[in-house]
């Protein structure tokens, strides 16, 4: 929302230095974005260089064809010769001129000049060099009633500053001029003029002999109301008005579409003026749109519609998208002559679907989106159509035609002193907090030691006891607060067992030399492609979002691996081979209609070579192994047992991956290195990629929380080695759980030191050679004890697993 300063000193008395002011809106919710200065530099030594000037005499230049030199009275002793390039400057005119030492907006300085050898002592300036127009065909013509000498900044604003407000959606008054005024005056303590009256005169005609107006749909549109004005001259603007408009980010069109947005721009009402000759039937019918009905917007665009869509229709055709933007064909031209001026009030939620479907946004439907207030609307008919009468001449045919359910009821709230005083933790006098609540717009009564409060029609956002608090907090000061500790019985933060044990795991990995990254929770639908998926893979089906960004951000992820995958290729693409990173993040899994189920995981990559360059560079690459490595220090960390399965993973090189489970046998992920095909699908440059998801949340189930203290030194540690001979389609792992469950208490570690496949052992045989550390906490164990449990251990692997001890 842009407010020229200027603009809001019509509303409100500033005394405020602007550059103040920001900081003061800020303060109490509104984000001033920036202060601009607009038009030619504003210090009173420039402003007296742009003068009204007089043509006097005006003739073609002696050595140019293009180029005239004029004679031009600008109040002193004598005339200025000025040499000029437009092609409609003549002698008679009155003209804008900029004196020798005047800056321009674009910063130019004036200066005298001698143009093709005849001496030139100002400048006869076009409305683009203003800044009101994008480009002019000549020079601006002034009412000749302008006396020559008497400054520009007398009759238009030629310097402004502009303040650039970011309102938030539940302060849609705050989206107009005077909305902004009064929070300015609230927050100042400045005088704010609420005086909303504007006379006009009225014509003889009655309107319903002009038009007919019927609201079919209601639910989509409360209020509907209308005038005419006969006998209008469409033209340029007054330079006044243009300058207000353009100053405030608009584009002057003609004097009709101008005062529209002018009303629009000072009351927050969006306007919208019909050529009363092209409405078929002489009628007006708000309706719903029928299915796959046509219109071409004022853009120039052919939109279909729906039947969920609002248009205003004459007696034949839709002719305006309700609350967004007008058609084409019933458009103000330089034709017209009588115009029809619509003030409405919209559904907020049927104006965002509309935008939304038809990609199309304007001024109006920013604010009939967020809620307007439907008692603004006569109030900003009598504003345009006495401007109206102004600037374009006419007649306003008697009375408005006004379409209406019933008025809202009045909002009437219960504010506590005590409540007050309680949320904010500041006591507030009751009359200082009924003197803010005045000045906002509301009508306050006193009810005992609290406050009865009418809230204005305008403030659609106060609907609650707090929203009364909040504002007397903002107003009163938001920075004079104390800061206080909230009070409630136990005051003892923390980390729950979970948030712990994440957080350990991101230490762990960090201290294993491994970088976060945080990944987009979406992205591509494609990726079940890439990862070569099956089609009945559940990770495929992602969530699909309802109005992506892009395609690269349509769906849900499923998965962390595509997200580092994306990343490690960004990071080689720019020579950054060695990519070590991790990333802890949500999942997403569709489950039916409902809401997805959400799942934290880890991921895990590893590329390049493991050791930074330097001379004590061990050579040494990513394998699986070192993957493997990390995750067995991550697990012995958190006291987690991993244990390790051939993986079936699609995306994964078939030998170099393994599936991952906990000690009680869930899968809790998958560790493995990249298929080559895969990296190619996303474009990743590197020999060897490893990588690992773990399911977090199933993962930290099994932490065993705190470390307990053993004794390794009063009993001494009794190893024994021993070769086994299974079928090789056993996984060592198996062979170890099962040596543990039958050694018990007494058996401390089992692990494998060396694999034997070949002859010796038979075709489908594997001999695992395994060393058993025994140890008890209360005694030293005997060989012979050490023995029994040795062959009991032998005697049960053999009978689960068919087990042989190898000779």
């Amino acid at each position: 929302m842009k407010a020229p300063l200027s603009w809001l000193r019509e509303f409100v008395s500033i005394d405020t230095r602007i550059g103040e002011l920001g900081p003061r809106l800020a303060l109490t919710g509104t984000e001033v974005e920036r202060i601009s200065p607009v038009g030619v530099p504003g210090d009173p030594e420039n402003l007296s260089r742009f003068v009204v000037g007089k043509v006097l005499a005006c003739d073609r230049h002696p050595n140019a064809d293009k180029l005239s030199v004029c004679k031009v009275d600008v109040g002193e002793a004598s005339p200025r010769t000025i040499v000029c390039g437009a092609p409609n400057v003549a002698a008679g005119q009155t003209v804008a001129v900029v004196l020798p030492g005047g800056t321009m907006p674009d910063g130019t300085r004036i200066r005298d000049a001698k143009l093709r050898g005849v001496e030139s002592s100002g400048m006869i300036m076009s409305e683009a060099e203003l800044g009101l127009a994008a480009k002019s065909s000549g020079t601006m013509e002034l009412p000749p009633s302008w006396e020559a000498g008497e400054l520009l900044s007398h009759y238009f604003a030629i310097a402004d500053d502009v303040l650039e407000v970011e309102v938030t959606p539940n302060r849609p008054d705050c989206l107009s001029v005077r909305g902004l005024a009064r929070e300015i005056a609230v927050i100042t303590g400045a005088a704010f003029d609420e005086d909303l009256r504007f006379t006009h005169p009225w014509g003889d005609r009655p309107i319903d002999a002009d038009i007919f107006i019927e609201v079919r749909d209601p639910d989509l549109c409360p209020r509907y109301a209308a005038r005419v004005i006969r006998g209008v001259t469409v033209a340029d603007s007054p330079l006044w008005l243009k300058a207000k408009i353009s100053h405030a980010g608009m584009r002057p069109v003609n004097n009709v579409v101008d005062v529209t947005n002018y009303a629009l721009w000072a009351l927050g009402q969006p306007l919208h003026a019909f050529d009363l000759r092209t409405i078929r039937g002489g009628r007006i019918v708000v309706r719903r749109a029928f299915p796959g009905e046509k219109i071409t917007t004022l853009d120039n665009q052919d939109r279909v519609l729906s039947e969920d869509m609002l248009v205003i229709a004459d007696a034949e055709r839709a002719s305006v998208v309700a609350g967004i933007m007008g058609g084409i064909d019933s458009e103000v031209t330089n034709d017209t002559t009588d115009v029809l001026l619509e003030a409405a009030n919209f559904a907020a939620p049927s104006i965002m679907r509309t935008s939304s479907a038809l990609g199309l946004r304007s001024e109006a439907s920013t604010r009939y989106e967020k809620g307007l207030d439907r008692e603004m609307i006569p109030v900003a008919l009598d504003m345009a159509c006495k401007l109206l009468v102004e600037v374009c001449g006419g007649e306003v045919s008697v009375g408005t035609i006004d379409v209406r359910t019933e008025p809202l009821p009045d909002v009437v709230i219960g504010l506590r002193t005590a409540r007050v005083e309680a949320t904010l933790g500041l006591a507030i006098e009751r009359d200082e907090m009924a003197d803010i609540l005045t000045r906002l717009g509301c009508m306050v009564l006193a009810d005992g030691n609290n406050l009865r409060v009418k809230v204005p029609t305008f403030r659609i956002d106060l609907e609650r006891e707090i929203d009364l608090i909040e504002e007397v907090g903002r107003i009163h000061g938001l920075d004079v607060i104390p800061s206080t500790l909230p009070a409630r019985r136990e005051g003892r933060g923390g980390l729950t067992a979970f948030q712990a044990a994440r957080r350990k795991a991101e230490d762990l990995l960090a201290g294993c030399g491994l970088v976060e990254t945080i990944n987009y929770s979406f992205g591509d639908g494609r990726w079940g492609d890439q990862l070569r998926l099956d089609a009945t893979d559940p990770r495929r089906r992602g969530l699909p979002i309802a109005n992506p960004l892009s395609i690269d951000q349509s769906v849900m992820r499923t998965m962390l691996l595509p997200g580092l995958l994306q990343t490690a290729r960004a990071n080689i693409s720019v020579r950054e081979t060695r990519v070590h990173i991790f990333e802890v993040g949500r999942v997403f899994r569709p489950v039916g209609s409902q809401l997805p189920e959400e799942r934290t995981h880890l991921g895990i990559l590893l590329s390049g070579q493991w050791d930074e360059g330097s001379w004590l560079n061990t050579g040494i690459s990513v394998d699986y192994f070192l993957g493997k490595g990390i995750l067995e220090r991550l697990a012995q960390g958190l006291n987690v047992e991993l244990h390790y399965a051939p993986a079936e993973e699609p995306f994964l090189h078939p030998g170099k991956s393994a599936a991952l489970s906990d000690r009680q046998g869930r899968t809790v992920g998958w560790l493995g290195e990249i298929h080559p095909s895969v990296l190619q699908e996303f474009d990743v440059r590197s020999e060897s990629v490893i990588v690992s998801e773990i399911d977090l949340d199933t993962f930290l189930e099994d932490c065993a929380g705190a470390t307990m203290f053993k004794d390794l030194l009063a009993y001494p540690r009794v190893e024994q080695d021993l070769a086994l001979v299974v079928d090789a389609a056993i996984p060592s792992s198996v062979v170890v759980v099962e040596l543990r469950v039958a050694g018990g208490e007494l058996l401390e570690e089992v692990r494998v030191f060396d694999v034997y496949e070949g002859p010796q052992v038979g075709e489908g045989r594997k001999s695992l050679a395994l060393r058993l550390s025994f140890r008890s906490s209360e005694r030293t164990l005997s060989e012979t004890e050490v023995n029994e449990i040795r062959s009991l251990i032998l005697a049960k692997v053999s009978a689960r697993l068919g087990a042989q001890l190898r000779a």
